[in-house]
Protein backbone atom coordinates (compact mmCIF):
# COMPACT_ATOMS: atom_id res chain seq x y z
CA UNK A 1 0.00 0.00 0.00
CA UNK A 2 1.47 3.46 -0.62
CA UNK A 3 1.53 6.41 1.41
CA UNK A 4 -0.86 7.89 -0.30
CA UNK A 5 -3.37 5.61 -0.04
CA UNK A 6 -2.57 5.06 3.50
CA UNK A 7 -3.33 8.73 3.94
CA UNK A 8 -6.43 8.58 1.97
CA UNK A 9 -7.67 5.90 4.16
CA UNK A 10 -6.41 7.74 7.60
CA UNK A 11 -8.20 10.51 6.24
CA UNK A 12 -11.42 9.31 5.15
CA UNK A 13 -11.81 7.35 8.85
CA UNK A 14 -10.54 10.32 10.66
CA UNK A 15 -13.37 12.39 8.92
CA UNK A 16 -15.63 9.42 9.50
CA UNK A 17 -15.38 9.54 13.08
CA UNK A 18 -15.41 13.47 12.96
CA UNK A 19 -19.04 13.62 11.50
CA UNK A 20 -20.49 10.84 13.55
CA UNK A 21 -19.63 12.49 16.76
CA UNK A 22 -21.02 15.85 15.67
CA UNK A 23 -24.07 13.41 15.16
CA UNK A 24 -24.15 11.17 18.35
CA UNK A 25 -26.85 12.60 20.66
CA UNK A 26 -25.51 14.43 23.62
CA UNK A 27 -27.21 14.12 26.94
CA UNK A 28 -25.82 15.02 30.80
CA UNK A 29 -27.08 13.86 34.34
CA UNK A 30 -27.79 15.12 37.22
CA UNK A 31 -30.33 13.82 40.02
CA UNK A 32 -30.63 10.68 39.12
CA UNK A 33 -31.82 11.73 35.30
CA UNK A 34 -30.92 12.15 31.73
CA UNK A 35 -31.30 15.30 30.16
CA UNK A 36 -31.27 15.29 26.41
CA UNK A 37 -28.87 18.05 24.86
CA UNK A 38 -29.84 17.78 21.11
CA UNK A 39 -26.28 17.05 19.06
CA UNK A 40 -23.06 19.09 18.55
CA UNK A 41 -24.90 20.51 15.42
CA UNK A 42 -28.22 21.44 16.36
CA UNK A 43 -28.12 21.87 20.60
CA UNK A 44 -31.62 21.27 21.76
CA UNK A 45 -32.13 22.93 25.49
CA UNK A 46 -35.82 22.70 25.78
CA UNK A 47 -35.52 19.26 27.42
CA UNK A 48 -33.21 21.56 30.32
CA UNK A 49 -35.15 24.48 30.02
CA UNK A 50 -38.20 21.94 31.45
CA UNK A 51 -36.10 20.23 34.05
CA UNK A 52 -34.64 23.56 35.27
CA UNK A 53 -38.59 25.26 35.90
CA UNK A 54 -39.37 22.02 38.07
CA UNK A 55 -36.24 22.98 40.17
CA UNK A 56 -35.65 26.16 42.51
CA UNK A 57 -32.84 26.94 39.41
CA UNK A 58 -34.91 29.47 38.01
CA UNK A 59 -35.56 31.41 41.34
CA UNK A 60 -32.98 33.87 42.84
CA UNK A 61 -32.13 31.95 46.10
CA UNK A 62 -30.94 34.52 49.05
CA UNK A 63 -27.28 33.11 50.27
CA UNK A 64 -27.63 30.03 47.93
CA UNK A 65 -28.67 28.25 50.75
CA UNK A 66 -30.71 25.62 48.42
CA UNK A 67 -28.07 24.22 45.68
CA UNK A 68 -29.64 23.54 42.39
CA UNK A 69 -28.47 22.08 39.03
CA UNK A 70 -29.18 24.47 36.23
CA UNK A 71 -29.11 21.79 33.21
CA UNK A 72 -28.39 24.36 30.46
CA UNK A 73 -25.42 25.56 31.64
CA UNK A 74 -24.86 21.88 31.86
CA UNK A 75 -26.14 21.03 28.48
CA UNK A 76 -24.16 24.00 26.75
CA UNK A 77 -21.15 22.80 28.44
CA UNK A 78 -21.31 19.76 27.27
CA UNK A 79 -22.33 20.47 23.75
CA UNK A 80 -19.50 22.73 23.64
CA UNK A 81 -16.73 20.26 25.14
CA UNK A 82 -18.37 17.95 22.05
CA UNK A 83 -17.50 20.78 18.97
CA UNK A 84 -14.45 21.81 20.75
CA UNK A 85 -12.92 17.89 19.79
CA UNK A 86 -15.68 16.84 16.88
CA UNK A 87 -14.92 19.66 14.27
CA UNK A 88 -10.95 19.41 14.45
CA UNK A 89 -11.19 15.40 13.89
CA UNK A 90 -13.67 16.13 11.24
CA UNK A 91 -11.73 19.30 9.66
CA UNK A 92 -8.46 17.20 9.79
CA UNK A 93 -10.01 14.17 8.20
CA UNK A 94 -11.00 16.14 5.13
CA UNK A 95 -7.80 18.02 5.29
CA UNK A 96 -6.14 14.78 4.76
CA UNK A 97 -8.37 13.09 2.17
CA UNK A 98 -8.04 16.21 0.06
CA UNK A 99 -4.32 16.44 0.49
CA UNK A 100 -4.08 13.24 -0.71
CA UNK A 101 -6.43 13.53 -3.82
CA UNK A 102 -4.40 16.28 -4.60
CA UNK A 103 -1.14 14.69 -4.57
CA UNK A 104 -0.19 13.27 -8.24
CA UNK A 105 0.24 9.89 -8.09
CA UNK A 106 3.70 8.41 -8.57
CA UNK A 107 4.44 6.40 -11.53
CA UNK A 108 5.96 2.62 -11.51
CA UNK A 109 9.23 2.32 -12.69
CA UNK A 110 9.63 -1.15 -14.74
Amino acid sequence: MSARRLVLLIGAIVLVAGVIALLVPVSVTGDGQSISCGNAIAADTSQAEAANSKTVAGVPILNQIVPHTDYVAMCQDAVSSRRSWSIPLAVIGALALAGSMLVPRSKAVS
